[in-house]
């Protein structure tokens, strides 16, 4: 028996026990001693030009090709068999010379990317949330996830936000058993100041109650995926409830891409704009919208390149602040279109992590799947396909012999998040097609 097998037999007040403590793990980590220093000085650069965030920006990538070099195998041995002088890489533009590295490479060998001058013992399992079609496990360290939290605070107070505002979250954790039939269906994340929504509830006869929720806890701040947002804005919008207009302050959106009839409908519902941040769990690069609604790099935290291709900028990011596992030219495989002036590098639209959804035979849709995959590190890509009967079909190329387990796993997670109303088939196959721009579309549909 797993620990969410142990979790889901708790009654709720265990459930909302269990929720405290591993917000207190979530909080010790992300907001240690570090989090508050590196905070004040991601602060202190706002104040900078475009022109001294690239000259940090170009002296940091400079001491991390240096430190890959002396102590990572694969980038040492890349650099003597290239003829590659780490000394040589002082700008962005300079890190052309090396190839753009991708999660197949890593996973093939991932300790040869670890580096041998920082201590094991210290370095933190993390992986990513599997957008592409399937996970990816790396090293990371205590000061890599304070910074990173870091500049993904200094956004949102920017915004007004307070460490200390309450959210109410809208993602894809099981905060809630799948057999839940009635209220509530959220938990108390109370060191974090969050309420976790359940995504896999909120169907329509459920939604007065999650509005409900957020009128009486007097919830200001809402953050999730635009699919979820937009699905409760139109509740809300179909009520007529003005209270919500007058009581939201903020929408920060997540994880998604924030498509324009989403943004509609949930300002049409709160009465006030979405914002969105582009962030990767990896830390190769992030984008962070301002309250003039504006997108920019964050040049002071990553190293962010754009590669032309089909008409399109694929983003291709270097780790600045994990000395545990550097990725240097890491292919996100998301793209987008910028432009570029003295004010620095703006993003004028993001293409990233566009999925379409699964659909129930009530009618319901179901986005961002990828947490069914987050963990697959045995499976080199998956793709959903739903046929017109609601059916489902798993595409997956394998990677190594513990792939059937990963299969297996993923299963139990489509029936929690379905409770087993669509039947799902696995076929394996060699190679999965990518669409013109080169990116694996994670769910296609025949279901119009």
């Amino acid at each position: 028996m797993d620990k969410m097998d142990v979790y889901n037999r708790l009654p709720i007040w265990g459930q909302n026990l269990a929720c405290y403590v591993e917000g207190m793990r979530i909080k010790n980590t992300r907001y240690g001693k570090c989090f508050w220093k590196k905070l004040k000085e991601y602060e202190e650069r706002d104040g900078w030009s475009y022109e001294q965030k690239c000259e940090y920006r170009d002296r940091k990538l400079h001491n991390m090709i240096h430190h890959a070099y002396n102590t990572v195998p694969y980038y040492r041995r890349l650099f003597d068999e290239r003829g590659i002088n780490p000394d040589s890489i002082r700008r962005l533009d300079d890190i052309k010379v090396l190839p753009v590295l991708t999660k197949e490479i890593v996973n093939n060998n991932p300790e040869d990317f670890l580096s041998v001058g920082f201590p094991k013992k210290y370095m933190i399992s993390a992986h990513t949330s599997g957008t592409t079609g399937a996970g990816f496990m790396f090293k990371t360290t205590q000061e890599a996830i304070c910074e990173q939290w870091a500049v993904w605070w200094r956004y949102r107070r920017r915004l007004g936000i307070g460490m200390n505002t309450l959210s109410g979250n809208f993602g894809t954790k099981f905060v809630v058993p799948s057999k839940q039939k009635k209220p509530p269906f959220w938990r108390y994340n109370k060191p974090c100041n969050q309420i976790y929504f359940s995504a896999f509830h909120e169907k329509p006869e459920y939604l007065k109650d999650y509005i409900q929720e957020i009128v009486d806890k007097k919830i200001s701040w809402i953050h999730g995926y635009p699919s979820l947002l937009s699905e409760l804005a139109s509740e809300v919008i179909r009520e007529g409830n003005k209270k919500l207009r007058n009581q939201i302050r903020f929408v920060t959106i997540g994880a998604e891409n924030l498509l324009d009839y989403q943004a509609v409908n949930i300002e049409r519902a709160f009465g006030v704009h979405v914002y969105q941040h582009y962030g990767l769990s990896e830390g190769v690069s992030n984008f962070s919208e301002y309250p003039d609604e504006v997108m920019y790099i964050d040049e002071d935290f990553a190293a962010t390149e754009f590669v032309e291709e089909n008409g399109v900028a694929r983003i291709i990011g270097s780790n600045l602040v994990n000395y545990a596992m550097p990725l240097l030219r890491w292919d996100t495989k998301d793209v987008c279109e910028f432009t570029e002036n003295q004010t620095g590098r703006k993003i004028i639209s993001l293409d990233g992590r566009i999925e379409d959804c699964v659909v129930l035979p009530s009618g319901k849709k179901i986005g961002k799947l990828d947490h069914v995959f987050k963990d697959a590190v045995n499976l080199k890509e998956v793709q959903i396909k739903q046929l017109k009967n609601y059916d489902l079909i798993v595409y997956y190329v394998p990677r190594g012999v513990g792939f059937r387990v990963d299969i297996e796993h993923s299963r139990k997670l489509f029936n929690q998040t379905f409770g087993e109303q669509i039947h799902i088939e696995y076929e394996r196959v060699d190679e999965i097609e990518k669409s013109k721009s080169g990116k694996l579309r994670f769910i296609v549909s025949e279901i119009n």
